[in-house]
């Protein structure tokens, strides 16, 4: 099935004057703010609504706080997907995922994520040490020394994320080989259905807690996250994402409803191939931008309630890209083998966290055996960790 095209919102004045000449630090820092473990479990969290109907110019001023903008946006009736001037944004009724990459400040959105979910979501907590759970984490950086102060180490960061959240509770890890690229995490929360009683909506009839194996049935969904982290990208494969090789490719572009970088952003996506790499797995939507002078970034909505996102920074010296998505049913093999195969990195890392099923988890056993023509794998690490996950990190050299 062809992939739909239509956006819900675009912030043209954003897109067109965007240019990102400055811009330098790919990898980017990843929060994931769970406020329910379902959106069948936001009632006992939330007495009104839900994350997603918190209006857009309140999104707008959290993110100014970060310091990014929304570009564009398409949705579906389960999530909301925000195309960021650095990276991106997705929004579910019980949970956030805010991705930014340069010098964004990520965790100063927390304060101001706090106010809205009061004000527009009825948060049942006044701050968020009842959180259900907290994820944070990043690749090193290539230039830590010109992030803000909070993000300038990962002591700094520790110590901001311990203000908001209990930190006899949080676990923080540093995953692979100091010496080389590697990747810090955070976690926190309870991570436990139905916390408080369960809070009636404006107009609603007054509910009770489900029993444990009601609620545990009715709101558990088995969460995973798989992503690639590539560095030293081909400089033949980076070229399809330079600006320079693109000029004057759409005479007819109507300057009041479009604008070059959307319409080139997917022109991209389907000549690389990436709009591709789930082919044939799901339902997909795609939004797309190609930056100026060079760059690119999309995000996809698979099958109504899950994501893919891809940011890609070609320049020589500081070449990134990322990969990420939550969807289940794909084969990670495959996708690992596809992304590479198009963007040719000299190095990468792959991370899988997944909740743990029954005991078993079939996606990180395939994982840990997979090949890689051209490459060898440097670093193989697994972590049970909070929460009932589990951590699969493996780093890749290009063979000499």
């Amino acid at each position: 099935m062809a992939p739909s095209q239509i956006f819900d919102f675009i912030n043209h004045e954003v897109s067109v004057s965007l240019d990102s000449t400055n811009a330098f630090e790919g990898p980017e820092k990843l929060l994931e703010i769970w406020f329910a473990d379902s959106e069948t479990c936001t009632d006992s969290v939330f007495s009104k609504g839900t994350l997603r109907d918190i209006p857009l110019p309140e999104i707008e001023s959290m993110l100014d706080l970060v310091s990014c903008k929304i570009m564009s946006k398409i949705s579906s009736k389960e999530m909301d997907a925000y195309l960021l001037s650095e990276s991106s944004l997705f929004v579910f009724p019980h949970k956030m995922i805010l991705k930014t990459c340069g010098t964004t400040a990520t965790l100063l959105c927390l304060s101001k994520v706090l106010e809205l979910v009061v004000e527009y979501c009825g948060y049942v907590y006044s701050n968020l040490e009842n959180i259900h759970k907290i994820f944070y984490s990043r690749r090193s950086f290539m230039f830590p020394h010109k992030q803000n102060e909070i993000h300038r180490c990962w002591d700094n960061e520790l110590g901001w994320l311990n203000k908001y959240f209990p930190p006899e509770q949080s676990k923080a890890y540093i995953v692979g080989d100091l010496s080389k690229d590697h990747w810090y995490l955070y976690l926190n929360g309870n991570g436990t259905v139905e916390q408080s009683p369960r809070v009636p909506k404006a107009g609603s009839q007054v509910g009770y807690p489900l029993s444990p194996v009601i609620s545990n049935g009715a709101c558990s969904a088995n969460d995973e996250t798989f992503e690639m982290l590539m560095t030293e990208l081909d400089p033949t494969a980076s070229e399809m994402f330079q600006l320079s090789k693109h000029l004057n490719e759409f005479p007819d572009m109507d300057p009041e409803t479009e604008d070059y970088g959307h319409l080139l952003g997917q022109k991209m996506i389907s000549k690389s191939g990436l709009d591709s790499v789930l082919d044939g797995y799901a339902r997909i939507k795609h939004d797309a931008y190609a930056f100026t002078p060079c760059g690119f970034s999309s995000n996809s909505i698979m099958d109504d309630k899950f994501y893919c996102t891809l940011h890609i920074t070609p320049e020589t010296g500081w070449s990134y890209a990322s990969f990420e998505t939550n969807y289940p049913s794909a084969s990670k093999t495959d996708v690992l083998c596809n992304v590479v195969n198009i963007l040719k990195p000299g190095k990468f890392c792959v991370v899988h966290v997944q909740e743990a099923i029954n005991e078993k988890n079939s996606a990180v056993d395939s994982l840990r055996n997979v090949c890689v023509a051209g490459y060898k794998r440097v670093d193989q690490i697994l972590y049970d960790l909070k929460f009932d996950y589990s951590l699969l990190y493996m780093y890749f050299e290009k063979e000499l």
